[in-house]
């Protein structure tokens, strides 16, 4: 009996690997998405500059790219400099219209750098991205200590 529960463990956890993998965009269909700038990074992890890492449980924590717009919507862990005057504008919450966007191809991915003119925290964002979908983000801060972010791509769905 306990044998028949530790291979239904086991399966379970192969079949929700694999449905987490379905969603991540890899070799060609990452290559599309990214030069047409339409992806949607998830975050997974954070790394604090200063701190251990910090698991992300929440699916709602991500960094939406598309041709005419960017709007991010993740946690902060650190210091920061000078405090929002509402409390409850914590983390890091962007919407841009415009922004300046580079793309480098590297052999193992891709590495995008993203200004966004509109926020005056936000200095820079730093993306690695791996053809199998796997990403790290950096965001360069202007009043807070630099963060950073482990997740993968996905595409953009319309919800």
């Amino acid at each position: 009996m306990k044998r028949l529960w530790i291979i239904l463990g086991i399966s379970l956890l192969a079949v929700s690997g694999q449905l987490l993998a379905q969603d991540r965009l890899h070799d060609q269909e990452l290559a599309r998405a990214i030069a047409a700038r339409t992806w949607v990074f998830h975050a997974r992890t954070a790394l604090p500059l200063n701190g251990r890492a910090i698991q992300l449980t929440d699916p709602g924590y991500v960094l939406t790219l598309m041709p005419d717009s960017l709007a991010a919507d993740l946690p902060y862990f650190g210091r920061a400099y000078a405090a929002p005057l509402n409390p409850a504008e914590g983390g890091i919450h962007l919407r841009s219209g415009a922004y300046r966007y580079t793309s480098k191809t590297q052999k193992t991915g891709w590495h995008l750098t993203i200004y966004p003119p509109e926020n005056p925290d936000v200095y820079r964002m730093d993306l690695h991205v791996s053809t199998s979908g796997d990403a790290s983000l950096q965001l360069v801060l202007q009043q807070r200590q630099n963060i950073s972010y482990f997740g993968y791509i996905t595409g953009f769905t319309e919800k």
